[in-house]
């Protein structure tokens, strides 16, 4: 066989090998490529999952812990068709009870705390409720319905924060003022 012949078979055969190669080495950064891609999808799946489950408990601890206020209000406020303490009790039963998955899924501390906060609001309004602690004015309402705004306030504005949800985040006292001054 001649020389010509060999290095044909040779450089044929060298060829074959290099475009294998380089082949290789792509497909491999292409499946490197796809896992990170895959991987990013995942984690912006489980941020978005994690922050899906936080906007609903707290959306629904701010539900209950409202749904307690009001009608502390119109206990204090309504002659007539008032709730009863028991219902009133039932009410921060069920806002407590939606606290223990606010603090199971909280990620930040403002929040934690601003969650505290309103549960501690709201068992001083149930205290003063039930005689067991005194109200500091003659007029309970006034003082507890502060309390309670600021406390629930500062819990919304923390978990706005948290979530990254944009739009107005006013103390509550700012509305408290203003309302007070009309």
């Amino acid at each position: 066989m001649s020389s010509d012949v060999w290095i044909g078979a040779v450089t044929t055969l060298a060829g074959g090998g290099l475009g294998g190669a380089i082949s290789f080495v792509l497909s491999r950064q292409q499946i490197r490529e796809a896992r990170r891609q895959r991987q990013e999808e995942d984690a912006r799946d489980r941020r978005r999952r994690s922050a899906d489950r936080r906007f609903e408990a707290y959306a629904d601890f701010l539900t209950r812990a409202r749904s307690f206020r009001n009608a502390a209000h119109v206990y204090y406020r309504q002659s007539r068709h008032q709730p009863s303490l028991k219902e009133i009790d039932s009410l921060l039963q069920s806002a407590n009870d939606a606290s223990a998955l606010v603090f199971l899924v909280v990620e930040d501390t403002a929040t934690y705390e601003g969650c505290r906060s309103v549960l501690r609001a709201l068992f001083r309004t149930r205290d003063v409720m039930h005689d067991i602690e005194p109200a500091e004015s003659e007029d309970p309402w006034e003082e507890l319905n502060i309390v309670l705004g600021r406390a629930t306030r500062d819990f919304q504005n923390a978990a706005r924060n948290e979530l990254d949800v944009t739009g107005p985040a006013e103390p509550w006292d700012d509305a408290a003022r203003a309302a007070l001054e009309s």
